[in-house]
């Protein structure tokens, strides 16, 4: 029998390409929180590796054009026997 494998999603992975964005349009963390429309506080949070809802992960992928499957990884399933 086999059992499903596990998905993660990398936030660490996520959130360096988020910043590689902000620096590559020389924007303040307080900008890219206006553009988004979110707090500056909620972006200060992904810094701490704190995860967030799915609404302000897609405003975040879509102001960053990062598409959230690319950050996640997927276990093999286990054999049980």
């Amino acid at each position: 029998m086999r059992t499903p494998g596990s998905m993660k999603f990398d936030f660490e992975k996520f959130y360096q390409a988020v910043n590689a964005k902000r620096e590559a349009r020389s924007a303040s963390w307080r900008q890219v929180a206006r553009e988004i429309g979110i707090g500056k506080s909620t972006l200060a949070r992904m810094a701490q590796n704190k995860r967030p809802d799915a609404d302000g992960l897609a405003a975040r992928s879509f102001w960053g054009q990062l598409n959230p499957a690319d950050f996640v990884s997927v276990e093999p399933p286990t054999v049980l026997h």
